[in-house]
């Protein structure tokens, strides 16, 4: 039944679904990667930065694993957040309660996929606060987004507004299709940009095939 059920799912998927992830790439290699793909006959990609933080509080009281009875709640508690940033609503992405932002308007704000807001019993109006390397940075929830992640797109838990987080040191994630007869890009790719790290979700879907047949 699993087995049918994983294939039933990839086949909803739409025939160009990103099946790789690069993730760990730099400020500087953002331009030369698109050069890179853009190249070997890959459509323009969309990159997003991102940066590593803990959720330390809500409404000013610091946040605990302890706090919650869901072992889901405890896990998304205790786990690194990569945020982002947009001035759009991303795609795969719907507003599902309170207001997308202004970006002249939209210091010190935050969006939340609703999943993780209904987890950790957070509201839009809510006061966050995270921390980036020692350093807080808190905002008020002004939206729940309806995240569709089967859509293999990158997404993220939690949005910034513009000009919250861009002073710290961001890495840069996109996720793109590659098919078949130009799988042989990846290698290069590899060699031109050795710190980044390639998921290929092709390869980790076999995988999970692999041990549900066992």
């Amino acid at each position: 039944i699993r087995g049918e059920l994983l294939t039933g799912w990839q086949e909803s998927l739409p025939a160009d679904a990103p099946n790789h992830f690069l993730i760990d790439v730099l400020p500087g290699q953002v331009e030369p990667l698109r050069t890179f793909l853009a190249d070997r006959g890959q459509p323009a990609v969309q990159v997003h930065p991102m940066v590593r933080a803990r959720l330390a509080g809500i409404n000013g009281a610091p946040v605990s694993a302890a706090d919650y009875d869901n072992p889901r709640a405890k896990r998304l508690v205790r786990r690194t957040f990569n945020l982002s940033w947009s001035e759009q609503m991303p795609p795969a992405n719907s507003l599902a309660e309170g207001r997308w932002w202004r970006p002249e308007r939209a210091t010190g704000q935050w969006s939340v996929a609703r999943g993780l807001a209904q987890r950790l019993g957070i509201e839009v109006g809510d006061r966050l606060e995270f921390r980036i390397a020692g350093e807080p940075v808190t905002g008020t929830v002004v939206n729940l987004r309806k995240v569709d992640w089967d859509s293999f797109r990158v997404n993220f838990f939690v949005l910034g507004a513009p000009g919250m987080l861009e002073d710290y040191a961001p890495t840069y994630i996109t996720s793109f299709y590659v098919p078949p007869e130009r799988r042989t890009l990846l290698p290069a790719l590899v060699g031109r940009f050795p710190n980044v790290t390639v998921i290929d979700v092709d390869a980790v879907m076999q995988r999970v095939r692999t041990i549900i047949d066992r």
